[in-house]
């Protein structure tokens, strides 16, 4: 019987053996986001810092021919996923997929970065009432080594319904898993279904909201509350502020902002106003350098 979570690894010797032979740490980020009929777009970045000359000079030799790299991962992943379908009977397919190779210059030194992208089709299984429950496909459970994180994209107009086991971090849109952790037979397990809708019209961000808070026995208390105003737009929801914060203090607090938008699953738009946010209170710097800001924390 397939294991489909081999996903993580197949076509990665080639990649283990690179930084077993250079005695490299690598650090590994799986995206998944969740499209509506269930299927999922992947992106794997794995990443590797690099101190020798040797070591900068394979990544680059590496990064002239991208196509084998291509050739050799879309075999082993379209043999997994075919045998995945034919073991859960559901119809799937690899679409869209490519394999990238490039050195890149950060505020610590160079780091050698693989990125693997591909539409994983079917991967969830989709219910009659509209849910999406995905799990199903990693048969005999799934691993993330220390330094690795799977983070799943929820789409817009869902919730999560069941999350299993504990996520170790929560966003308004997203769950994440952090290695070193073993799941077990069909986890990790993430049920979503269409949110439920607002009654009555949202109130408007900059606008007075009224709140009432019980008072015992007595009738509610009406208490005002004025929402943040800057500058016409809405201030940032804590959670999306936790999530750039918790970024630029794993990165040892220094990090390029491109680098916060990849790793958030926020907008450029987004990220660049909770930057400007929390620079007007002093929380932190930027810095260009060439075509990218650096993020400095400060306190």
């Amino acid at each position: 019987m397939v294991a489909a979570s081999q996903v993580a690894g197949i076509g990665m010797m080639w990649i283990i053996a690179l930084a077993a032979a250079l005695a490299l740490p690598s650090y590994t980020v799986y995206h998944l986001t969740i499209l509506p009929d269930g299927s999922a777009d992947w992106v794997i970045e794995h990443r590797f810092p690099l101190s020798t000359p040797d070591e900068i000079e394979i990544f680059k030799s590496m990064a002239t021919h991208p196509e084998n790299l291509t050739a050799d991962y879309s075999a082993r992943i379209g043999t997994i996923v075919s045998d995945a379908s034919r073991v859960l009977g559901r119809s799937m397919s690899i679409e869209g997929l490519s394999v990238g190779v490039e050195t890149v210059e950060t505020v610590s030194g160079k780091m050698g970065l693989i990125r693997i992208e591909f539409t994983w089709r079917g991967f969830a299984k989709t219910t009659p009432t509209g849910a999406i429950e995905l799990g199903d496909v990693f048969i005999g459970g799934f691993y993330l080594s220390e330094g690795e994180t799977l983070r799943v994209k929820i789409p817009a107009g869902f919730e999560v319904a069941e999350a299993r086991p504990t996520p170790d971090g929560r966003g308004a849109d997203y769950v994440e898993w952090r290695g070193r952790m073993v799941f077990t037979d069909g986890e990790p397990r993430l049920v979503i279904r269409p949110a439920a809708q607002p009654q009555g019209p949202a109130p408007q961000w900059g606008e007075p909201v009224l709140l009432y808070v019980a008072g015992g026995a007595a009738a509610s208390i009406p208490v005002i509350y004025a929402a943040y105003r800057m500058r016409g737009r809405r201030r940032p929801r804590e959670s999306e502020l936790d999530i750039v914060i918790r970024i630029i203090k794993r990165h040892g607090g220094v990090v390029y902002q491109s680098q916060i938008v990849r790793e958030s699953g926020l907008s450029k738009s987004t990220v660049s106003t909770i930057l400007k946010m929390l620079e007007s209170e002093g929380r932190v710097t930027r810095v260009r350098e060439g075509r990218e800001n650096i993020v400095r924390l400060t306190r």
